[in-house]
């Protein structure tokens, strides 16, 4: 397997992303040819089941757009269906400790690096070479989303193996008593802290839920960079043309 996704973070360049929550095979199609570069299927916020995942990989496999999939926990099983059904990257929520990530590491490489169980059913099916290249190539990102993540960041980012991460900034923020109040000092403290323990490690940072401007977020460092949901772009493009359309004047 080729990730194309890694080789755009290892170029130094800035990769853009959108979280899908809604469960259809038409959503991961339509926004697969729009130029993205990764597509997130969130499987620990949706009812979005691992058959369905699949369904939506298969969708998009036509075009370049990396597919990633935020599992639902750090579990063996999850993250290995993940893996098996095409997903190019997983997303490893509430990662605190470096042995959380050390975990995950395990439950994504085969043998003997990791534990990964042999069995890459849709993974392999048109790549002969995906068991030899898929331990180098799989994107294993740690979400940081506590206070606990961020006393271990050093720690959580030199782990062998993690060459990119993504910051939950809603979590986080509660965690240190600031929920949403992304301009907080201690919140802003927060993300310089995060950003210092990305550049000493060589680790790209990405940010999963956008908490201002994607320039904003990309002037601040960050490489990873979601600029939004499915169901914020239909509801924002939905209300917004209604608006309109109640905006205009009736012939008199």
């Amino acid at each position: 397997m080729k990730n194309r996704l890694k080789e755009i973070l290892r170029s130094g360049k800035v990769a853009l992303g959108i979280t899908v929550t809604i469960g259809h095979p038409d959503i991961t199609e339509v926004l697969g040819k729009l130029g993205f570069d990764y597509i997130n299927i969130d499987a620990q916020h949706t009812p979005i089941s691992m058959e369905t995942i699949q369904i939506m990989l298969q969708a998009m496999s036509y075009s370049e757009t990396t597919p990633i999939v935020r599992v639902p926990w750090n579990e063996f099983a999850v993250i290995n269906r993940a893996l098996d059904v095409g997903a190019h990257g997983i997303i490893i929520p509430y990662v605190n400790t470096k042995e959380d990530v050390k975990r995950a590491i395990q439950y994504a490489t085969y043998p003997p690096k990791g534990i990964r169980s042999y069995g890459p059913r849709r993974a392999a099916l048109r790549d002969p070479d995906y068991v030899a290249t898929a331990d180098e190539e799989i994107l294993i990102l740690p979400q940081i989303e506590t206070k606990e993540a961020l006393e271990n960041i050093e720690d959580i980012l030199s782990v062998d193996g993690i060459e990119a991460f993504f910051v939950g900034p809603y979590d986080l923020s509660r965690s240190l008593g600031v929920f949403t109040q992304f301009r907080s000092p201690v919140f802003e403290k927060a993300i310089e802290r995060i950003l210092e323990a990305s550049e000493k490690t060589g680790t790209a940072p990405g940010m999963l839920a956008p908490m201002e401007e994607p320039a904003k977020t990309i002037e601040r460092g960050f490489k990873l960079v979601n600029i939004g949901l499915d169901v914020g772009f239909l509801t924002s493009g939905a209300t917004s043309a209604l608006q309109r359309a109640r905006a205009a004047k009736v012939p008199t």
